[in-house]
C-alpha cells in the first residue's frame, strides 16, 4: 500500500511538473477557476467583442480570446499569481481540483470547455469612470431583470432577508430605528445597464444611500457578500487568493464526501 501511495505520489510530481511547460508558438485561452463570496464556482477568461446583446443594447456578446502564452505568464508571474498549463484530460483533471489560473490549449477547450470559452452574453461591471474591472456573464438572468427598473415586491423581500434587513454600510435596521428608510440599490447603476437581480441589488438605509458619491461603489460589494471585484486593482492578491482557496475547500469537501459515500456503500 505504501508503495502504491509513493507512486501515486511521484506520479502527481511529475504530472505538476509537466503543467509549467506550455509550446511559446501554441494557441492558449487563459482562463481562471474559482469560487466567489457566495460559494458558488465561476470561470473568468480574457475575451473580446463578438457582437451586441439582442435583448439589450448595452450588453455584449464576448468570447475568450487567444493568448500570448509567453506574455500572459510572465504578467502571472509579475503579479505573483501561481498558474498552470494544460494540455490533456489527465492535466484538466488536476486544474479541475486545484483551480486558479491556466493557459488552456485551444483544441482541448474547444471541445471539453465550450461553454467556458464560446459567445455568451455579459454586461460590463462598472462605470468606466471607475475604472471597469471585467464583464459578467447575464445568459442566466431573466428578461424582467433587463426591463423592469424597480425590483418586484418579492425580489425587494429576498434582498432584504438576504442582508438581514440592515443597511450593509452602517449597519443599522429598521426595527431599532423607527424613523429608518430601507432602500434596495443597484451596484452597478440603471442608467450603466445594471440589471434589476439579486446579484446586482443591495440593501442601504436612506441617509447612506443618499450620500453616495458617485452612485457606483464597488466596495459594496464585499459588504454586501455578493460576487464581484471590491476594488479596481487586486495589488495584493487578497481577493485572488480567498477565490481559489475557497474553490480548493469546496473541492476538498466534495471530494471527501464522495470518497466517504463510496466506502458506506455496499
Amino acid at each position: 500500500m505504501e508503495e502504491q501511495r509513493t507512486a501515486a505520489e511521484a506520479g502527481l510530481e511529475m504530472t505538476f511538473r509537466q503543467m509549467k511547460r506550455f509550446a511559446p508558438d501554441g494557441d492558449y485561452y487563459a482562463l481562471t477557476l474559482g469560487a466567489n463570496r457566495r460559494g458558488r464556482l465561476f470561470w473568468s477568461a480574457q475575451t473580446h467583442w463578438v457582437a451586441y446583446s439582442e435583448r439589450h443594447p448595452g450588453w455584449e456578446i464576448r468570447a475568450a480570446s487567444l493568448m500570448d502564452p509567453t506574455a500572459m505568464t510572465h504578467t502571472w508571474s509579475v503579479l505573483g499569481r501561481d498558474w498552470v498549463a494544460v494540455h490533456d484530460d489527465t492535466s484538466l483533471a488536476m486544474y479541475l481540483r486545484i483551480g486558479g489560473n491556466a493557459l488552456v490549449d485551444k483544441e482541448l477547450a474547444d471541445t471539453r470547455l465550450p461553454e467556458v470559452v464560446g459567445p455568451s452574453e455579459c454586461m460590463h461591471d462598472g462605470a468606466i469612470e471607475a475604472g471597469g474591472f471585467g464583464f459578467f456573464g447575464t445568459g442566466h438572468l431573466p428578461d424582467e431583470s433587463v426591463t423592469r427598473r424597480a425590483p418586484t415586491r418579492k425580489l425587494r423581500m429576498q434582498v432584504l432577508k438576504r442582508d438581514g434587513y440592515r443597511c450593509v454600510v452602517c449597519g443599522r435596521r429598521a426595527t431599532d430605528h423607527t424613523d429608518l428608510e430601507i432602500h434596495v440599490h443597484h451596484l452597478v447603476p440603471w442608467r450603466m445597464h445594471g440589471p434589476t437581480a439579486g446579484e446586482n441589488l443591495v440593501t442601504l438605509c436612506g441617509t447612506c444611500h443618499k450620500g453616495l458619491d458617485p452612485d457606483f461603489e464597488p466596495s459594496l460589494r464585499e459588504l454586501a457578500g455578493l460576487p464581484g471585484k471590491s476594488e479596481p486593482l487586486d495589488t495584493d492578491n487578497a481577493e485572488f487568493n480567498e477565490e481559489v482557496s475557497r474553490y480548493r475547500e469546496i473541492v476538498a469537501r466534495a471530494i471527501s464526501e464522495d470518497e466517504k459515500a463510496t466506502a458506506d456503500s455496499p
